[in-house]
């Protein structure tokens, strides 16, 4: 039996909150679903990881949506972020806070089915997907979610991860060769960046990853890894995994 997605629904209006509830309870997939009333008592309980899908409406009273969703990306770049909304016009703020879709009130079953579906492979792909590297005196398993990039400096190849900087014996040539496409993207000789963590793409055209740091794109190529960017981004939201 698969492991229930973890739920939070963030709608002021009970109507719509008891709707998209039983719509989530109707579609059959194991889901434990947390109900809020609003963006500021979501927040007092919230951390990384809790939660696989948050539903936000966009036009709650006091924190709109956009404001919770700009709070939950400074801690879980992870979590599928879906806006349910009465209007689009929020969708440039969407695209930059990497919501994945803007369900249109009143939320159909076929919508609440597909942002399951969404959800359930995105952890499942971060949870399931490692890569191995020799570091120090031994092997090291790293979660691939957790890589958020690798570079070279003073001739060694540095991994930059959730949990530290990690220096491996494995070349940066051969580290390409293990990580998936077009997830991780070799963007310079001494860079590959896991696209999950690209916060932006800075006026120099170079990536400003999740955790403040700057990874360098090669000057040729900054327009068309600058695409290759948006076009991952674009496939995600498609669930082309």
């Amino acid at each position: 039996m698969k492991t229930p997605l973890k739920i939070a629904v963030c709608e002021d209006f009970g109507a719509d909150a008891e709707r998209l509830v039983s719509l989530i309870e109707k579609n059959g997939c194991p889901a434990q679903t947390v109900r809020f009333e609003s963006g500021g008592e979501f927040l007092k309980t919230f951390q990384e990881g809790r939660y696989d899908l948050v539903f936000l409406d966009i036009y709650m009273s006091g924190m709109t949506g956009v404001d919770v969703a700009e709070a939950i990306r400074e801690t879980d770049e992870r979590v599928v972020i879906i806006f349910t909304t009465t209007s689009e016009d929020f969708t440039r703020e969407g695209y930059r806070l990497n919501a994945y879709k803007y369900l249109l009130k009143p939320v159909t079953a076929s919508d609440v089915a597909d942002a399951l579906e969404l959800a359930q492979l995105k952890r499942d792909k971060a949870l399931g997907d490692t890569c191995t590297v020799i570091a120090g005196s031994g092997a090291v398993e790293i979660p691939l979610y957790e890589l958020y990039y690798a570079e070279v400096f003073n001739y060694r190849c540095l991994l930059h991860t959730k949990g530290g900087r990690i220096e491996t014996n494995t070349s940066i040539d051969n580290l390409e060769k293990l990580l998936p496409r077009p997830r991780f993207l070799r963007c310079h000789r001494s860079y590959i960046v896991n696209l999950d963590h690209v916060k932006e793409v800075n006026g120099n055209g170079d990536f400003v990853m999740t955790s403040g740091d700057l990874a360098l794109v090669r000057v040729r190529d900054r327009k068309r890894m600058k695409a290759a960017y948006e076009d991952y981004l674009f496939a995600e939201t498609r669930r082309e995994y």
